[in-house]
């Protein structure tokens, strides 16, 4: 969660766009996203991407041990960033998918005083009720499409039935309390929660009844889900269909089925190409429309392919280095990486798909088109008690401005004058950040200056 939604202090977006950047979907589907940067880091830019494809949820996941490194200690940039993140998605009318690590693949992710204690030990479970306190308390606004506790753990886990018995118990323990935490912050809200396997957990004839266990105290059933063999090259794309059929044929009964991520690299090293990226879109969303009885949400990993300093510090992390793995983390993505990115096939594909399904206003010809914005500039900065807004060609007149203080509150909302003109004397010495509303388009402008 760090790197990328800090910068949401510097890109709050104007909770008067809410009814433009809204998303509908069509009843019984949702769509969502795992939001990555391209090079040039415009986080904006990246949300409008994924709105252009129809996000109604934006994927988003913390270890349990960032969040609190042991039972006596908070880590404040980390309760910051959740801050920003329940002040900027609200804002937008954008639900988070939202996932606490307990294990995170092949990691264990609980608080360093917990470590080896059975997951349904007394102190482990009050220790995760204290943090559910303080997590709702922090995402009081946000609107959560659902809540998973841990990630692909049967990764870690095995074959070993008793780590599933516990974690089974484990969640019955904690799923009243976040659940009451959430439905008091939000009018009486029911939350879904549940907790995150693989699809090859979830279907392997070893671990399916293993898994079943656990999600007997699951609200939902959560999968992660990438067009993969167990080597990191691709499997042929239109498996995907015979794959989810398998899934939902595995855990008959009437809980949501929810991909909370889904993907598939383009990397040469993983014996892939764009191409067949292009047609594992196709294929995922024929295999959706024979189970939109049960597959209820489908979110994609990732907006865009990922940095590989970044990627060397994910293998580092999971402890696993082999090249054919970094390319599959690294070529996930949507578009690619190099600049502001561009669209790979799979994405102009995707508005295809989404567009014959009737989501959002998605349109097949508009994902070929990347728009740009007007740069924008503030004089003086360092500001005294008045500023201007410049930008070649952009009319000011009742345009929307958002001021943002370094640590992300909101300081100040409302207009320039015609001339881009504004009064900051009630702003205290210091950094802001600025967005500027677009008239026509559902992107902001972002401009830092410093108030002396």
């Amino acid at each position: 969660m760090k790197n990328v939604y800090q910068l949401l202090a510097l890109a709050i977006a104007m909770p008067s766009a809410l009814d433009v950047w809204s998303q509908p979907q069509p009843e019984g589907r949702e769509m969502g996203y795992a939001v990555s940067l391209a090079q040039d880091n415009d986080f904006p830019a990246a949300i409008a991407k994924a709105q252009a494809a129809c996000m109604a949820t934006i994927h988003i996941s913390t270890p349990w041990r960032s969040l609190r490194p042991d039972a006596a200690t908070w880590d404040a940039a980390v309760l910051a960033d959740l801050d920003l993140i329940n002040l900027y998605f609200q804002g937008i009318g954008v639900k988070v998918e939202l996932q606490l690590q307990v294990v995170n693949t092949v990691v264990d992710e609980m608080p360093a005083d917990l470590t080896g204690l059975p997951y349904d030990d007394p102190m482990v479970i009050s220790t995760m009720l204290e943090t559910l306190d303080t997590l709702f308390a922090h995402l009081p606004d946000v609107e959560l499409a659902a809540f998973n506790i841990s990630n692909e753990s049967d990764a870690l886990w095995g074959t070993n039935a008793t780590r599933y018995t516990q974690f089974a118990g484990f969640l019955q323990a904690v799923k009243p309390h976040a659940k009451a935490l959430y439905g008091a912050n939000h009018n009486g809200d029911t939350l879904s929660v549940g907790t995150t396997f693989t699809s090859g957990g979830l279907t392997d004839p070893a671990t399916v009844t293993l898994c079943q266990i656990t999600n007997s105290a699951a609200d939902h059933i959560s999968a992660t889900y990438y067009g993969i063999q167990n080597d990191f090259t691709v499997k042929p794309p239109g498996e995907v269909i015979t794959d989810l059929d398998q899934l939902v044929a595995l855990h008959p009964g009437t809980q949501p089925i929810r991909l909370a991520e889904i993907g598939y690299p383009t990397g040469a090293i993983c014996a892939s190409n764009e191409e067949l990226q292009r047609q594992f879109v196709e294929a995922t969303f024929t295999a959706w429309d024979q189970h939109t009885d049960r597959i209820k949400y489908m979110g994609w990993f990732a907006t865009t392919d990922l940095d590989s300093a970044v990627v060397d510090s994910l293998g580092a992390y999971y402890g696993l280095t082999a090249p054919v793995f970094l390319d599959y983390l690294r070529t996930l993505g949507l578009r690619t990486f190099t600049g502001a990115g561009t669209d790979k096939p799979a994405y102009t594909t995707l508005l295809c798909e989404l567009q014959a399904r009737g989501f959002c206003s998605a349109a097949c010809t508009q994902g070929l088109v990347e728009t740009t914005r007007p740069s924008v500039m503030i004089a003086p900065n360092p500001a005294g008690d008045r500023i201007t807004f410049y930008s070649q060609g952009m009319a000011w007149a009742q345009r929307h401005i958002m001021i943002v203080n370094a640590v992300g509150q909101i300081v100040y909302t409302g207009t320039t004058d015609a001339n881009g003109d504004m009064d900051v004397r009630g702003l205290a010495p210091g950094y802001y950040a600025a967005t500027i509303g677009e008239a026509t388009q559902p992107v902001v402008n972002v401009v830092r200056f410093v108030r002396q």
